[in-house]
């Protein structure tokens, strides 16, 4: 058997209930417009094993296997707040939200305030008391277990990186917060330079933090999920999510609030953005209008201070042949400092910019060509590239750019 039949015919635990999927599953049954091959001949399928390493060697992510693979590359993975037990009734007499679970076997985690952390070998060492750790926030997909996150990339290019991760059961933004004040006193984190990302239900939660949570957050990462206000008159899916107005407290405040925005143009059919929609989805809830997908971003642009894109120039560019590959890939207008392309691990990612009134670039979107909905690791490399360039004044809460 070849590396790629053995990575593509690999289990790994998809939901928190015990489903397990195969991981050809993801490029073939549930996004058969996948051009696999290509995928094979360009050596992506090698970056996706060496990614998703951690959870294919055992399917409990606490096996001494999965432990010392995160040893192995300097991270020190501990588990927290297995005994700490979420009370929804107390929750929604306090909060006035009710979760209401369904009959899925799913959703198991909910029950518990749990989290995962990831934190470097170096913290530990007293050579280093005094130093501060730049924090990631990584929140998990609908019913994906805590444990898919050791093989979404997060992890290992904090590792690279020296980052602290935190990976919570619940996503709920009061919920994160007990979670950061318990971390702080564990680990040495930079409280200036806390990030928030997460991929399909945990990146419509990464919107909600990004627009509601501008004094804790330095920058955020929706990803696998359009960018969008967050808005939701009620609670949508069976997985914990309150309602929110969608107003941005950011603008409120008169601070800016970076976001990076990544899926694939297979993922919910939302790219180009002016073609979003006319094809099915094979969740057809991720599947919204140009008209949806512009003002989306453009809440986003009006949070930065940066010029609003037009529907009708959007929609124009279908039938022009004088664009370039990003805008025709992306789908939007793009200035020409604005836009470029990445071929990484063999696909070809397609970045387009929309810069503040102060020239500062604190919005970018990235389009991954022939890439269904699963994180890549190029997708983890360039949001954490964007990440590094902000923080956050803890007192004043101002966003601050640096080179």
């Amino acid at each position: 058997m070849s590396r790629y039949e053995e990575i593509l015919n690999s289990q790994f635990k998809m939901t928190d209930g015990g489903r397990v999927d195969y991981v050809k599953d993801l490029y073939t049954t549930y996004c058969p417009e996948v051009d696999l091959q290509a995928m094979i001949d360009g050596g992506y399928i090698d970056a996706l094993g060496d990614m998703m390493e951690p959870v294919l060697i055992s399917l409990d992510d606490r096996s001494p296997e999965v432990m010392a693979y995160w040893a192995k590359h300097g991270m020190v993975k501990e588990f927290h707040g297995d005994n700490n037990g979420m009370n929804w009734e107390a929750y929604e007499n306090k909060t006035g939200y009710k979760w209401v679970r369904t009959e899925k076997k799913d959703g198991i985690q909910n029950f518990h305030k749990s989290w995962t952390s990831f934190v470097p070998v170096s913290a530990f060492q007293p050579e280093n008391a005094g130093r501060k750790y730049p924090t990631v926030i990584v929140l998990h997909g609908g019913f994906n277990p805590v444990s898919i996150i050791d093989g979404w990339g997060f992890s290992q290019e904090a590792a690279r990186k020296e980052w602290i991760i935190i990976v919570p059961s619940i996503e709920l933004d009061d919920i994160l917060d007990e979670i950061l004040e318990e971390a702080k006193t564990l680990y040495p984190i930079d409280e200036s330079r806390i990030y928030a990302t997460g991929f399909s239900y945990g990146g419509f939660m990464t919107n909600l933090l990004g627009n509601k949570r501008p004094d804790v957050y330095a920058a955020v990462a929706p990803c696998g999920v359009p960018l969008n206000d967050a808005y939701c008159e009620e609670a949508i899916g069976p997985e914990p999510q309150k309602p929110f107005d969608g107003k941005s407290r950011a603008l409120e405040m008169g601070i800016y609030m970076p976001v990076f925005n990544c899926a694939g143009n297979l993922d919910g059919n939302r790219f180009p953005i002016y073609a979003a929609g006319r094809k099915k989805a094979k969740i057809s809830h991720i599947s919204p209008s140009p008209e949806t997908l512009v003002e989306g971003i453009n809440n986003w642009a009006r949070v930065n201070h940066a010029s609003e894109i037009k529907l009708a120039d959007v929609m124009n560019l279908e039938n022009r042949t004088d664009i370039s590959e990003e805008e025709r890939g992306i789908g939007i207008p793009l200035a020409e400092d604005c836009r470029r392309t990445v071929v990484a691990d063999g696909i070809t990612n397609y970045i387009g910019d929309l810069k503040s009134e102060d020239g500062i670039v604190r919005v970018r979107i990235m389009c991954e060509m022939n890439m269904p909905h699963w994180p890549t690791p190029e997708m983890i490399r360039q949001m954490y590239a964007f990440f590094e360039h902000f923080s956050r004044n803890v007192e004043t809460k101002e966003s601050i750019y640096t080179e």
